[in-house]
């Protein structure tokens, strides 16, 4: 498991937000780790995304999803990567659904000195009856990744 967490400003998140920040937190490790069960059981059959890096337009459905995290297990997409966090993450709480924001950065070892990658992140989920599920997310990477 990666050592990760989140960075925040002075608030102490109440156990509300602490709940969709772990949840986010699986998702994240979820696709890291190549881990498609884990993903699907923390998202609607129906969720939709925009993901600047992947498609141009609107993806739904999680097959999409758990598809590409094979795939990018396959590849070994995340060997280096040896942590993430989510900066500055913001929770907005609301009867039934939950919107999240944050940056992620992800830092991975390199030749010699670590790099990252971040990017802008947006994750809407849904209270139903087996507990909080995604149901959709946008991502767009930012023009601040530093490598050495």
């Amino acid at each position: 498991m990666l050592n990760n967490g989140f960075i925040s400003g002075n608030t102490i998140p109440d156990m509300s937000e602490l709940e969709i920040l772990d949840i986010t937190r699986r998702l994240l490790q979820a696709i890291h780790d190549g881990d498609s069960e884990a993903y699907r059981a923390l998202c609607a059959p129906e969720v939709s995304c925009f993901e600047t890096d992947v498609a141009p337009y609107r993806i739904d459905g999680v097959d999409f999803h758990l598809d590409l995290i094979q795939a990018m297990k396959r590849q070994d997409a995340y060997e280096k990567l040896v942590r993430f966090d989510l900066l500055s993450p913001r929770v907005q709480l609301y009867p039934g659904f939950a919107v999240i924001t944050y940056t992620r950065l992800m830092t991975y070892q390199g030749e010699g000195n670590p790099y990252y990658k971040t990017s802008n992140e947006t994750r809407v989920f849904a209270k139903e009856s087996d507990g909080w599920k995604m149901i959709h997310f946008h991502r767009s990477e930012t023009s601040s990744d530093l490598m050495p």
